[in-house]
């Protein structure tokens, strides 16, 4: 009786998740079309900033002008670079989530023959789903991308060919390397950057970040010395303080990291997540600290 209990528990359980998912396909269609629609306004703003390289090419433009213009293109672009990246995380998710649902129905099936083996069952079948998605990386970053936006990639190359100390023109290159996925250009345009400007606090911050996301072990070296230059620049800055506090912490020297995390609280507004988040690993290591 208890195994026709538990075979009837598991049919019940499966029948729910069929019934289920037309609900996770309506969420997987608003999601096709939120990543389609900002595709196609991460077009629209590569193409005006297109537009305002041709400018100011052609001197067309007011300077101050542009800066702005400039600036704001580029903060909604990386917005909407973070929220396709956000996206294509949680697609790949669901669909690691699918691989194991289909791992852990078969288990089901031989739940109903042998019981003892059905833990085994779901820990293989979820690890083979995880070695196929590890297998099958996402497409190259730029395999999406209009042809217009790789034309304007050329033209800046081609540009800064025949004026190589345009410190700007290198950041936007490095930039546009980034988003299009080529790690080793990318480091090079920003390490140019980084040569012509080095006390550029925007050109430091993103050179330095880019290279710690590369390699997110490596809290020292190169990206260490890029932040602590960062921070003589900029002494609020949020991403100085919290890397190198988190260096500090790695290194054991938790006293250095509460003194970074402290001023970073400063910066923070009170009653963000970010400070809420900051203040519970900021209490964390004081208590650390006092068991030494």
């Amino acid at each position: 009786m208890i195994w026709l209990a538990i075979i009837a528990l598991l049919i019940a359980a499966v029948t729910v998740w069929y019934m289920a998912r037309p609900l996770a396909h309506a969420g997987l269609a608003d999601d096709r079309e939120r990543r389609h629609q900002l595709e196609l306004l991460r077009g629209r703003l590569l193409t005006q900033l297109n537009e305002l390289d041709l400018e100011e090419a052609d001197k067309n433009i007011d300077t101050s002008v542009l800066t702005d213009e400039r600036s704001r293109l580029e903060a909604e672009l990386a917005r909407v670079l973070r929220e396709l990246k956000a996206l294509t995380g949680k697609r790949e998710k669901k669909k690691e989530k699918r691989e194991s649902r289909r791992g852990w129905v078969v288990a089901l099936v031989i739940l109903g023959i042998t019981l003892p083996l059905s833990a085994a069952g779901l820990y293989v079948l979820h690890q083979r789903s995880t070695l196929a998605y590890l297998s099958n990386p996402q497409a190259p970053a730029d395999s999406s991308v209009p042809p217009m936006v790789m034309e304007m990639v050329a033209r800046l190359e081609k540009r800064l060919a025949e004026q190589p100390d345009d410190a700007a023109g290198w950041h936007r290159l490095g930039r546009a390397y980034a988003v299009l996925g080529r790690g080793e250009a990318a480091s090079a345009a920003y390490a140019r950057a980084y040569q012509l400007t080095p006390d550029d606090p925007q050109v430091v911050a993103e050179y330095a970040a880019f290279l710690y996301e590369g390699d997110p072990q490596n809290t020292g070296g190169q990206v260490f010395g890029l932040f602590s230059h960062l921070l003589k620049l900029d002494p609020e800055n949020r991403d100085a303080l919290w890397f190198l506090g988190f260096a500090a912490y790695q290194k054991g020297d938790h006293k250095q990291a509460l003194g970074y995390w402290d001023r970073l609280l400063k910066a923070l507004p009170t009653d963000s997540p970010e400070a809420e988040h900051l203040r519970a690993i900021t209490a964390q290591t004081r208590q650390n600290l006092t068991r030494k």
